[in-house]
């Protein structure tokens, strides 16, 4: 059964409550936070400080996407600030192993992000230490961008190397989801669809 998330990027920021609640009666499993700090992506959002007041507001999972450099020395504040799963860029920072470790440690789950530009050979070495990949079907820092066709043949080798590794690792696709490229991303093997502009408008 596939799984969908909410990204709040796109939301009306002066109102995220009613928000929530929409992403609540419409089944979602959980909300998507694209945390920017303006270096790793040029555009900034969401502080720990909103995460953690949200995160009084509702019973729903929180994916905190760290689109930042470093994130490392960040990961004790966003776990503070309720976070239930975090995700990194492994080329934002040189201690990817030792954060993926350091959350598993921690009892929260571990998320790699891939992005357009890198291929899925580069990532392989972390998914002994994953409990997700975010598959990036556009480029990270904004919304409302043009589904990445070749995203879908990512989708798929990574599917395969997980089954072939016999891992429990599941693949999210963040970027584009929509009516029109939800059904192909899940023929491909995604397990969670992030959603964003698609259900905001």
């Amino acid at each position: 059964m596939v799984e969908k998330y909410a990204s709040l990027l796109s939301a009306d920021a002066s109102d995220y409550r009613s928000v929530i609640k929409k992403a609540e009666a419409m089944g979602f499993k959980g909300l998507h936070f694209d945390v920017m700090d303006g270096h790793f992506v040029k555009n900034f959002a969401f502080s720990p400080q909103i995460i953690k007041s949200l995160r009084k507001t509702t019973s729903l999972a929180f994916n905190v996407h760290l689109e930042i450099l470093n994130p490392g020395e960040y990961l004790d504040t966003f776990i503070d600030a309720g976070a239930d799963i975090i995700t990194i860029h492994p080329e934002a920072t040189r201690t990817a192993k030792r954060d993926l470790k350091y959350l598993r440690a921690k009892n929260i789950e571990g998320s790699i992000a891939l992005d357009p530009e890198i291929e899925v050979k580069a990532i392989l070495k972390y998914l002994p230490l994953v409990d997700n990949v975010i598959v990036m079907s556009v480029y990270p820092g904004f919304g409302e961008q043009k589904f990445i066709p070749h995203t879908l043949e990512k989708i798929g080798y990574l599917k395969e190397e997980i089954n072939r590794k016999k891992m429990k690792i599941t693949i999210s696709v963040d970027g584009s989801i929509n009516e029109k490229t939800s059904g192909p991303v899940m023929e491909r093997g995604a397990d969670i669809l992030i959603f964003g502009s698609s259900i905001f408008k």
